[in-house]
């Protein structure tokens, strides 16, 4: 016997056979009654037996559908099973992303995240570039990144930005400021001498906005660029430093302490795209694994 069934009819069948009905069936597969009837006639013809006993009233499966149903409804999973896992190695399997991240985020949050999305997607190849924003903005624009992350302030023409989450900003002492509690206001964190980050940092702008905003001078015991090195300086008593609070997992390498800060600031994290471009699954699970990361407190 020469068969040539097709997933289209055993989709028709299942669906009858679930509903009883034609005209329930046809609108639950999006399909004409007249296609869904004609592609039942397609399978009893291939099977050279009827399927349904069809009344006026009611439609049923006769013994040879009732047979029939469990070996079309195996069929049809295992398709459709076999098409995802196609689908998924199309998307993972020979998978290439090269993404960009700031470098506060490539030092204590993307390791983390990257661990486990190769534990989830062990065959994507993953390269990271970590450059200041308006690097990666340049990056994204000659589209030699599939995406960055970082705290983009300015907008760019050609380039889409979507937000993930705010991180919001901590202070981070050693027990040398005895009468630092474990919530300070800004215009006490202003009281103490601060290791500050470059002014072209989005964070040392926040801060520098709360000290004008509280008409109060920084009293900045020095500047430096890598918050390795601003931590360092902190253990040792130079001073105290207000970060991400995402930085919590980089300060457990410290002997130092962190504080809330009030009222909170956020400092919003973006991901940014060369417009017109879509997200990869690749690249939407990336983002998906960097929100709680970046939402810790």
């Amino acid at each position: 016997m020469n068969l040539n069934l097709n997933l289209r009819q055993l989709k028709a069948f299942i669906g009858v056979a679930e509903t009883c009905n034609f005209t329930k069936a046809a609108q639950k597969l999006h399909i004409s009654q007249a296609a869904l009837s004609s592609s039942i006639r397609e399978l009893e013809g291939q099977l050279s037996c009827r399927l349904f006993e069809r009344t006026t009233r009611s439609v049923e499966l006769t013994p040879a559908g009732r047979e029939f149903l469990p070996v079309a409804t195996t069929v049809v999973d295992n398709l459709e099973a076999a098409t995802h896992q196609l689908q998924h190695f199309g998307q993972y399997g020979i998978s290439r992303l090269r993404l960009g991240f700031t470098p506060m985020l490539a030092s204590n949050v993307v390791p983390e995240v990257l661990d486990e999305f190769q534990r989830q997607f062990p065959s994507v190849q993953v390269e990271v570039v970590d450059a200041g924003p308006k690097e990666l903005q340049q990056f994204v624009e000659l589209d030699e990144v599939d995406a960055a992350f970082g705290a983009f302030e300015q907008k760019i023409s050609g380039i889409s930005h979507l937000q993930i989450v705010p991180a919001t900003l901590m202070l981070v002492y050693t027990d040398q400021f005895s009468d630092i509690q474990e919530s300070i206001s800004w215009r006490q964190v202003f009281e103490y001498p601060l290791i500050a980050l470059s002014d072209k940092s989005p964070i040392q702008k926040l801060v520098n906005g709360m000290a004008k905003k509280t008409g109060t001078d920084i009293r900045s015991r020095m500047v430096v660029n890598q918050l390795d090195t601003a931590l360092g300086m902190v253990e040792k008593g130079f001073g105290v430093a207000v970060f991400p609070s995402f930085a919590q997992t980089a300060c457990q390498r410290y002997k130092v302490r962190t504080a809330s800060v009030f009222p909170p600031v956020s400092i919003n994290y973006f991901r940014i795209m060369k417009s017109g471009k879509d997200a990869s699954a690749a690249v939407d699970a990336i983002t998906e694994l960097l929100i709680p990361s970046l939402h810790c407190s």
